[in-house]
């Protein structure tokens, strides 16, 4: 005799209002192992948003809910965040980085996620490389990444459902020279591989716009590969073509390209700069227009 199954779906705490998507809806099951992972990692976890099941349900989700494989990427997360001094990574000083290798929040979709912007064309890697500021290169794209969470865990606490960002990549001016050098790939590889493993299920997606035709098979070939199966599944790559990246960004992601800056085409107001976002807290709230 079969018995029924009721599935009951849980609300995430600590996040205020009407839940809008898959990260703050969780089954019965699933809610039995957040339980369960929490009172294994609570002990270790050194902040309170750690604590929080929004946190917590994102380690789950990037091992399938599969348990002891989501506590120890959390517990080698822990580990990596002490070592590299993650907590005050602010404090260090990143005016001329971020003027130079410009990252910025444009604006919100209409489901009111936070759009970010890598300005990845104007990047001069070789530039970084050539400095022997590799180091430096990597732990800048780790702020980056902290940056965008704590943007997000902001916008929670004053009642925003975002959970997740998207990102897009301009590719406008991307020249194999200055962005694509030797000992500039493993600067590309480092962003996908912190993304996934130190960020996980920070962005719903990443789009790459304004590609030159030789970024498709270095993405394909070089980088790809090489990138956490979460990233390889939320990456999109579009050329210069500006009509077939803005139908996208529309019909695709919810990204309505005309609210974006002047900058990126739209009529929206500048991008928020990193570090006027520093300036500003890292407060944040979508416009209601």
């Amino acid at each position: 005799m079969c018995t029924p199954v009721l599935l009951v779906f849980f609300i995430l705490n600590g996040i205020l209002g009407q839940a809008q998507n898959e990260d703050l809806v969780i089954s019965w099951e699933q809610k039995l192992k957040l339980d369960e992972f929490r009172k294994i990692m609570e002990p270790n976890l050194p902040h309170d948003y750690m604590k929080k099941d929004i946190y917590l349900v994102k380690w789950l989700k990037a091992r399938n809910f599969d348990i002891p494989a989501a506590t120890k990427m959390l517990q080698e997360n822990l580990r990596w965040r002490q070592e590299t001094k993650m907590d005050t990574i602010f404090n260090e000083d990143w005016s001329e980085t971020n003027t130079q290798y410009r990252f910025a929040l444009d604006g919100c979709d209409r489901h009111g996620t936070p759009v970010f912007i890598i300005f990845v064309g104007e990047w001069d890697m070789r530039k970084a490389v050539l400095a022997g500021q590799s180091d430096k290169m990597r732990r800048y794209l780790d702020k980056c990444f902290e940056e965008v969470a704590t943007v997000l865990r902001n916008m929670q606490e004053n009642g925003s459902n975002a959970t997740r960002a998207s990102l897009m990549l301009d590719a406008a001016s991307l020249s194999i020279s200055l962005q694509f050098c030797p000992g500039c790939i493993p600067l590309y590889l480092y962003l996908v591989q912190t993304w996934g493993t130190h960020y996980p299920n920070l962005f719903n997606l990443g789009v790459v716009i304004n590609s030159p035709d030789f970024l498709v098979p270095i993405w394909t070939n070089l980088i790809k590969p090489f990138s956490p199966s979460e990233i390889q599944k939320i990456v999109d790559i579009y050329g210069r073509k500006k009509s077939v990246w803005r139908d996208a960004l529309a019909t695709k992601y919810g990204i309505d390209w005309t609210t974006l800056s002047h900058e990126m085409g739209g009529d929206g107001p500048d991008p928020v700069d990193a570090n006027d976002l520093r300036k500003a807290g890292y407060q944040y709230e979508c416009s209601s227009s």
